[in-house]
């Protein structure tokens, strides 16, 4: 799982990168023209278009092989134990959660090339020449961030979670919550660390708790629900 993330962060650096590297070089050349052919060409700039073109949808598509992998390892583990078919509809779901987390990572893509533009834009019309605006843009405004990774992180491990909850539904087993009990560890996850029985607990209980599949903890939480 960390392995995937990490990989997916080295290659959105890189896609920033080259896209970074392409627009200095356009911005040299914007240098020499007029307002009116400033603005003309940057209308035509489609930044989207070429983070795609520089690697950011390998990414993407990457980082979902890494959620196929899981459903896979899920789906050995339920074999193991005797279940051998899962629901269509559990399939349908768990398809339908992993299209939703590309179409948020496409998002971010999307908010990072119209902010790029958008201080472009602002750029030209105060007077900046191009290759500044372009390197100030690249010191404030990034795609490969702490913030990136952490949303990336929890939400591979939130469909990990869902996703083994979704396959194990309604069958006789019991879960049991793992991760860390720190200093940095959230009251609702000390709660249900503490206070686990010694069989685990119920898919009733689960859900009922201040932890439940899926939540768990909440945002970037480090927990996660297992079979015991």
């Amino acid at each position: 799982m960390d392995n995937a993330v990490n990989r997916f962060m080295k290659q959105i650096q890189n896609v920033e990168k080259r896209l970074l590297n392409d627009l200095q070089v356009i911005a040299q050349r914007m240098d020499t023209l007029t307002d009116t052919e400033l603005v003309a060409i940057a209308k035509e700039l489609d930044f989207f278009q070429e983070l795609l073109d520089s690697g950011y949808t390998n990414a993407v598509n990457g980082l979902m092989e890494a959620y196929e992998d899981q459903i896979a390892d899920i789906a050995t583990e339920a074999a193991r134990r005797g279940i051998t078919t899962v629901q269509g509809a559990t399939i349908e779901q768990l398809q339908l959660l992993q299209d939703l987390e590309a179409e948020n990572l496409l998002g971010k893509a999307t908010t990072y090339a119209n902010d790029l533009k958008d201080g472009l834009f602002k750029g030209i019309v105060s007077g900046e020449r191009p290759s500044q605006i372009v390197a100030r843009l690249s010191e404030t405004i990034n795609l490969e961030t702490h913030q990136l990774n952490v949303s990336v992180t929890d939400g591979i491990r939130q469909f990990d979670d869902v996703a083994r909850h979704k396959v194990f539904e309604n069958e006789d087993v019991r879960w049991t919550y793992v991760g860390p009990l720190d200093a940095t560890t959230r009251d609702e996850c000390q709660s249900t660390l503490s206070g686990e029985p010694a069989k685990g607990y119920t898919e009733s209980e689960v859900n009922s708790s201040n932890t439940p599949f899926g939540v768990r903890g909440g945002f970037n939480c480090r927990h996660s629900w297992m079979i015991k």
